[in-house]
């Protein structure tokens, strides 16, 4: 059997339409990946009214309607304004001065803390507080006397209270030495 040549339907127009064509689609989809990056987008909910495919709206509120995030409609002339707007302010590069660099290395070094030897030691005694108040806890529960369920639960509450405020402690002081 003969192998059939399958020939493009848009093989006998001129290339400049066929070109024109196909750089409007993909100038159209290059604007709306942008409209979507920059969050200008609205919901459109799915309704079969007007012909929408449940395949489209994939988004889904918890027992709620479909919806999609699309762009608002625009005409060609449009589309074209918002992608010479779009390269215009892709192509605009921010001046950069002495100050600037500066302070944007300083924020860079403020970044990670430094490792300060007071809070580790706090957030290892509250941790070891914590560890300590549960065991006491548990020792407490098992001893089976009278309120032991009580008496567990206080001991059991005031070593967390106590392991969260040192960890807390702990965090406050390696903010505060950031900042510096």
């Amino acid at each position: 059997m003969k192998k059939k040549f399958i020939r493009n339907p848009n093989a006998d127009l001129p290339p400049l339409v066929v070109l024109e064509s196909y750089l409007n689609q993909k100038k159209r989809e290059f604007v709306v990946n942008k409209l979507r990056a920059f969050g200008l987008v609205r919901k459109e909910y799915y309704d079969r009214k007007l012909g929408h495919k449940k395949k489209d709206f994939k988004l889904r509120k918890f027992f709620g309607k479909r919806y999609r995030l699309v762009p608002a409609p625009m005409t060609d002339p449009e589309f074209e304004q918002v992608f010479i707007l779009i390269q215009n302010l892709l192509s605009i590069t921010p001046k950069s001065t002495d100050n600037e660099s500066k302070t944007n290395q300083a924020l860079d070094k403020k970044k990670t803390p430094p490792i300060n030897l007071l809070a580790s030691v706090l957030v290892l005694v509250g941790l070891a507080g914590l560890g300590g108040g549960g065991f006491a806890a548990y020792l407490v529960f098992t001893n089976n006397g009278v309120m032991a369920l009580e008496f567990a639960a206080i001991i059991a509450a005031s070593s967390l209270f106590f392991s969260l405020t040192l960890i807390v402690l702990a965090r406050i002081l390696s903010i505060v030495t950031a900042l510096r």
